[in-house]
Formats: C-alpha cells, sequence, structure tokens
C-alpha cells in the first residue's frame, strides 16, 4: 500500500475490502441459486436480504463485468419467477407486467410501413392537376 503526501493511496487500501473477487463471485452465486429456486421477487430484495448493500452491489458490478454477468441472470432468474406468477395466477397481472419491466423485459411494438409488401418509399407519388383551366 503505498500511500500519496496528501494521505490518499496510490493502489487503494486493500486490506479495507471485505472479499476479494472471487468471493463476491460465489456470493453472486449463492444469490443466483436462492433466485433460481424463486426466493426473491426484486434485485433489491435479492441483495438486500443477501446483506448486500445495494450501492456495494452497484460499485463491484461497474468494476467487474463478470458479477455484472451474474446480476443479469439474477434478474433473469426473477423475471422468469415473476413471469410464471403471472401466468399461473399467483400474482396480479398489472403488478407482474410492471416488475418485468422494471427488470428490464419491454413490449415488441412493430411498425408496418409498407403498401401492398412494397416499401413505402418506393411507391410512386402522383400529383393531380385540375383540367379545367
Amino acid at each position: 500500500m503505498l500511500a500519496m503526501s496528501d494521505g490518499r493511496f496510490k493502489e487503494g487500501n486493500r486490506h479495507a475490502e471485505k472479499h476479494s473477487l472471487e468471493e463476491w463471485a460465489n456470493i453472486f452465486e449463492g444469490i443466483y441459486e436462492k433466485a433460481k429456486e424463486g426466493e426473491f421477487l426484486s434485485l433489491q430484495q435479492a441483495f438486500i436480504e443477501s446483506d448486500v448493500r445495494p450501492s456495494t452491489e452497484r460499485w463491484l458490478c461497474s468494476k467487474y463485468p463478470v458479477l455484472a454477468t451474474i446480476k443479469k441472470d439474477i434478474a433473469d432468474c426473477i423475471a422468469n419467477r415473476i413471469n410464471k406468477g403471472g401466468l399461473l395466477a399467483e400474482f396480479n397481472p398489472a403488478m407482474s407486467i410492471w416488475r418485468l419491466k422494471q427488470l428490464g423485459e419491454h413490449d415488441v411494438q412493430k411498425t408496418d410501413v409498407t403498401t401492398n409488401g412494397k416499401d413505402v418509399n418506393n411507391t410512386p407519388i402522383i400529383n393531380f392537376v385540375k383540367a379545367d383551366d
């Protein structure tokens, strides 16, 4: 640990870190296993009930892509549980849809911009001219 003249550390205070990356990965994997079992209905619940502060989780995921990937897997497990609960009428459908959108799901919206199978941009423009002049 190398201290700068102003008291800050050049390499950071490794002694203040609570867990190594490997330990954090194991903690996130444990949360994933619980999410797979349907124990959680939100990411906040998953991390808080697993004794991981949300700010810590956000910082770790921004610093370590492997943890961000596991977090996405946790969110997918939670979305699966909510989707199943909504379809089986265990949960209120409107609240299930809202929660799924909070987890990143979205409605597919498609706009058809064709005319008789042809692209609108290729449709000729016809100008009508008044003939009595």
